[in-house]
């Protein structure tokens, strides 16, 4: 992979896979504390993730992924994500979405964990369902 000055090189993992290593322009990421975008030259952090979108800018493309929640580590223009588990907005069916958002919110918990866990879920679901629900317009 050929990183040229004016780019960064973005790597982004899940635990099944490598979906993306390539250079890259600008990388936009769900951050816990807020979104925000890397560009060449951004400060050396390291950050979690919450269930969002992550967008990645190349010289000739977009590459959009729907990611659940994880961590970002971006040092020496190097920009690197692993996520728990991400989808491609285009496999997003609004109806399925929103089923399984009705579901998370229904479901019953019965300590701190599964309340968590809940939460957690719906935070995805809910992502899931707006992005399906937008593609579909």
């Amino acid at each position: 992979m050929e990183e040229t000055a004016a780019q960064l090189t973005v790597s982004i993992y899940s635990p099944e896979k490598k979906l993306l290593e390539e250079a890259a322009q600008s990388v936009g990421l769900p951050g816990k504390k807020g979104s925000f975008t890397v560009l060449k030259g951004h400060a050396s952090l390291v950050a979690e993730l919450e269930p969002g979108v992550v967008h990645v800018q190349t010289a000739d493309r977009s590459e959009v992924f729907v990611v659940d929640s994880g961590f970002a580590e971006v040092k020496n223009n190097k920009v690197i994500v692993l996520v728990e588990g991400a989808v491609d907005p285009k496999m997003l069916d609004a109806k399925t979405e929103r089923a399984a958002l009705e579901e998370a919110l229904s479901r019953e918990t019965k300590n701190v964990v599964q309340a968590a866990r809940k939460q957690q879920d719906i935070d995805l679901r809910r992502v899931r369902a707006r992005i399906a629900e937008e593609k579909s317009h």
